[in-house]
């Protein structure tokens, strides 16, 4: 594609010229090539030169720097750039890269920022971001979006500092024949365990608490598998019946099973829950009108598919689809201003990171993709975690803290903004499992209801001590 075509602006629309390095890469032309999908948005030029000297200084809305020129008289929304740092001090430790795209200022250490993410590094506990410059590169496009669905205050908050990530280039990972190999030895050295833990409090005063008491964790599990996504399907009195995920280690196969579970954890009975889907996970409830639906996850399948309830029975049948053509992961539905909303992360490398948003004016859908999709990055804080809740007019989503590993941790985030062409939230609480647990390298995901909150718990066994696994 030749880059140093210039066209002839169009005043109803969005003017926008870059600068590239003189050997650019490839996530360099990709950004260029995601504005130029933008509509209401023409590129008006892109040159390993300032172009403003050659358009005119009030040609431009916006100058997409990727070239590290001089600053300019900015152009009406500024010249925007991309930052890059250690992400390890804002995650606890774990190594990952921290990615900003800025505005630029009068003051080199500080900037408006108009969006971010974080990106968690390969390591021994498991795969990271390959290329951090294919993540970022729609995000010029994305912030241009964001201008010409009216949100043009996305340019004009507060500058921060940004000394900590003005890298101009991503760190380049290792990856290859090499690193697959490793992954494999890694795999076969150690498996995974989750099992799910019981806590007598409620949701709202483990948040008052700010940490997560050592639950009551399951005892009697089997052996030859793991329990994990647990989802209340009832309180009653001294049990509680649970809907979790069933993963069989001989066939590796994923499942459904409900269990009822004492208050001390004790196993008291596990069935299969007739009509669901045999090959599933993270089996969401939704409470409806009086009626309870499941919306297991089904990637594989491209669909996301509703399972209703017979309350005499309690067996399951099938209901309807009501997303097709997407491979969803841990698809979690809210309804909140009239509106219904749908938050899943797209199977594939950045399942752990991207968060994607849809939403519907009924839970059964049509669903549409929200217009700034994926509306987040960032491994420490997107993928859903359970269901959805509201504390004092405020609702909260729980998600994946996988900054060190997949479902290390989680992360409690309030909603901020949430409409058809917006959306913001805030972290407010980590929660981790305690270093002296039996089951402590993780927990992803968190459910409660009537007084009673159910977690899952992460122990990862080396392959010659399994025997003696509980």
């Amino acid at each position: 594609m030749d880059y140093s075509t210039v066209r002839m602006p169009d005043q109803n629309r969005l003017r926008v010229a870059a600068t590239l390095p003189a050997v650019p890469a490839d996530w360099h032309v990709a950004a260029i090539d995601a504005v130029r999908g933008v509509a209401g948005v023409d590129v008006l030029g892109v040159e390993r030169v300032a172009v403003r000297e050659r358009l005119g200084q009030d040609c431009l809305d916006v100058l997409i720097d990727l070239a590290g020129v001089e600053p300019l008289p900015p152009p009406r929304y500024g010249v925007w750039r991309f930052g890059f740092g250690d992400g390890a001090p804002i995650a606890g430790g774990a190594p990952g890269t921290w990615a900003r795209l800025y505005r630029a200022t009068g003051d080199p250490a500080r900037a408006v920022v108009l969006h971010e993410g974080w990106f968690r590094a390969r390591t021994p506990e498991g795969w990271g971001t390959a290329s951090v410059g294919r993540r970022v590169a729609p995000w010029c496009a994305r912030v241009l979006r964001q201008i010409t669905l009216g949100h043009i205050g996305v340019v004009a908050t507060e500058p921060e500092p940004i000394a900590d990530c003005c890298d101009r280039l991503p760190p380049v990972g290792p990856d290859g024949p090499g690193t697959a190999a490793l992954d494999m030895i890694r795999d076969w050295l150690r498996r995974e365990r989750w099992t799910i833990g019981i806590v007598p409090l409620g949701i709202e005063e483990i948040l008052q608490r700010g940490a997560l008491p050592e639950p009551s964790w399951l005892v009697g599990q089997p052996a030859d598998r793991f329990y994990a996504d647990p989802f209340l399907l009832a309180v009653c009195g001294d049990h509680a019946r649970v809907l979790v995920e069933d993963y069989r280690y001989a066939s590796r196969r994923k499942g459904l099973a409900e269990l009822h579970v004492g208050m001390n954890g004790e196993l008291m009975r596990s069935s299969d829950p007739a009509g669901l889907p045999l090959r599933a996970s993270y089996p969401f409830l939704l409470r409806h009108h009086g009626d309870t639906y499941c919306l297991p996850e089904t990637f594989r399948a491209h669909r996301l598919s509703v399972y209703a309830l017979d309350e005499r029975s309690g067996a399951w049948t099938f209901d309807r689809d009501v997303l097709q053509g997407f491979p969803c992961v841990d698809g979690t539905l809210l309804e909140r201003d009239g509106r219904w909303w749908l938050f899943c992360t797209k199977q594939g490398d950045e399942d752990q990171t991207d968060l994607h948003l849809f939403f519907a004016d009924r839970w059964t859908g049509p669903w549409q993709p929200h217009p700034l999709n994926p509306v987040k990055s960032d491994t420490r804080s997107s993928r859903p975690a359970g269901a959805c809740f509201e504390i004092g007019g405020s609702v909260y989503r729980p998600a994946q803290n996988c900054a060190r590993r997949y479902g290390a941790g989680l992360a409690i985030n309030r909603l901020v903004e949430l409409t058809p062409t917006a959306f913001r939230e805030d972290t407010v609480l980590m929660l981790h499992p305690s270093p002296s647990s039996l089951w402590c390298d993780g927990m992803h995901t968190i459910n409660s209801a009537g007084g009673v909150t159910v977690v899952d718990g992460l122990r990862v066994e080396r392959r010659w001590a399994l025997e003696n696994s509980t």
